[in-house]
């Protein structure tokens, strides 16, 4: 018997869909359709994972609408919705992928267990009168968001990522060559891997039947979950911003609802429930409304200081996080064991004879993967001292980094000269056997690393700039850039606990 937690999505898929549907006037056949679809779904999933998938159907499989431009929606830093960052390109002629590594975050969530938006709501609804009519709502308002689990916006994320996945890499696999599928424990993070399997077997018309393979504990150090108890968490540099730019929000809100008793951090929890009432509840959150696009520029602000001063380069100890997963990285990219002393578990082991690895975790893991290898190592850090707000163009963008279901995606190529290439041009990869011994140049493996579909210049490994070959590095390189990893990270380890 599937328990409550298991059956809220799927049952607040029907209702959703039973309040569009009778607009158009085909309730009973959607409805119908749907209940057969989790039947399937019970059936032929649930059996095989262990545990419920939270599925989300919408209309044509895109997102909900929620009533708020794009462009909105992509300055709510680490609680944007996923948006890619960039636009993927396919391999250079002469080049084929045969290996990718994903590491990803969970989809959209509802707030965790110990943010408290309530309370902070119930702060603003303690006044005495409002003298705005934006905080009118108010009256009757009543706070609705459930708490920790995956939104079915956010199960749809990773469902449509799997099929993604699927089209873009099917040539990577076969029913007997899956992807290996890890996950961290958190209940949001391994629903996100299971949703992640069943869009890759819808992509694949159900011949591909992918599992989690592993759900690796919270309790315990692991290689996606970030832990390191003497570690700043950037309250510092979070608080310093804070006050730069709420005070005249405190201000301003103490006069529209008189008596009511706003703080700095209220300011900031009132404003994350735009992102998450929107995406929650799926209709615009009347929070959104109370502040402006300057405000919200600050709160995105907000989100790339955090990032960058708890897990990022602005933490001694933020980089030493992420040197795990760069090993087993190292280690399916040169298929060989795992080297790597950061783990209290040491590594778990894992097949290194598979074409996909997708891993799930959490966004500061993410950040301290990134943080690692080397990627976003900007030129002008994020200063939460600064009295103004950061120019629009700017390179540390937690919102394109580590949004809802957010990826990076690491690429192994093996490619061939430029002979080659010019000629499977022209007649077909299947007969470049016909050219001259001669003509043919050694073939070299290679490593491109795209970030939510943008890819990286990868210059710390002596990546081309421009060209066919832009933001490719030869694998040795790329294993030589790596030496922070695969030294353990110096003796930063040692220092999250001593």
């Amino acid at each position: 018997m599937a328990s409550e937690k298991e059956l809220i999505l799927p049952l607040a898929i029907i209702e959703r869909s039973k309040h569009r549907t009778e607009r158009h006037g085909w309730f009973l056949l959607s409805l119908v359709s749907i209940i057969a679809f989790w039947s399937f779904v019970y059936c032929e999933v649930l059996g095989k994972t262990g545990f419920a998938i939270r599925l989300l159907l919408t209309d044509k499989g895109h997102t909900t609408p929620i009533g708020l431009p794009d462009r909105i929606q992509r300055r709510w830093g680490q609680y944007s919705p996923y948006f890619p960052a960039g636009k993927y390109v396919g391999p250079p002629k002469g080049c084929k992928i045969t290996q990718v590594n994903i590491l990803q975050r969970h989809g959209i969530r509802y707030p965790n267990e110990d943010d408290e938006y309530d309370k902070s709501v119930n702060n603003l609804m303690s006044a005495e009168k409002f003298h705005d009519s934006k905080l009118e709502f108010l009256k009757d308002y009543e706070y609705k968001l459930r708490e920790e689990f995956l939104t079915p916006l956010g199960a749809q994320e990773s469902f449509e990522s799997g099929k993604e996945v699927f089209h873009r890499y099917n040539h990577l696999i076969t029913p007997h060559l899956l992807p290996f599928v890890r996950a961290s424990g958190k209940s949001r993070v391994v629903d996100s891997a299971g949703n992640w399997t069943v869009g890759l077997a819808v992509a694949s018309k159900h011949h591909i039947h992918a599992s989690v393979d592993q759900i690796l504990s919270e309790s315990v150090n692991n290689t996606l979950n970030n832990d390191c108890p003497n570690a700043s968490q950037g309250e510092e540099e979070k608080n310093t911003w804070l006050s730069v730019f709420a005070p005249p929000i405190v201000k301003r809100l103490q006069k529209a609802a008189h008596k009511a008793n706003i703080t700095n951090q209220d300011v900031h929890k009132l404003m994350a429930l735009c992102p998450f009432e929107s995406l929650g509840l799926e209709k615009r959150s009347p929070f959104c409304k109370i502040f402006t696009k300057a405000e919200f520029a600050d709160f995105e602000y907000f989100g790339d200081v955090e990032k960058y001063y708890k897990t990022g380069y602005g933490n001694p100890l933020g980089p030493i996080q992420g040197v795990g997963y760069v090993n087993e990285l190292l280690a399916r990219l040169t298929d060989k064991p795992v080297h790597d002393k950061t783990q209290h578990n040491h590594s778990l082991s894992f097949p290194l004879d598979r074409t996909i690895y997708a891993d799930f975790t959490h966004e500061n893991s993410q950040v301290a993967v990134f943080a690692a290898m080397g990627l976003f190592d900007v030129s002008e850090a994020p200063d939460p001292k600064k009295m103004r707000r950061m120019p629009e163009v700017r390179e540390w963008v937690a919102s394109r980094m580590v949004p809802f279901s957010g990826r990076m995606v690491v690429e192994k190529l093996e490619c061939v000269g430029k002979s080659f290439a010019e000629y499977s041009d022209r007649i077909g990869d299947a007969v470049h056997g016909g050219l001259p011994t001669s003509q043919l140049k050694e073939k070299g493996e290679y490593v491109r690393i795209f970030v939510n579909d943008a890819l990286q210049p990868l210059e710390f490994c002596g990546a081309k700039k421009k060209g066919r070959r832009r933001g490719m590095c030869t694998l040795d390189r790329f294993l030589e850039s790596q030496a922070y990893a695969r030294r353990n990270g110096d003796e930063d380890f040692t220092k999250c606990y001593n």
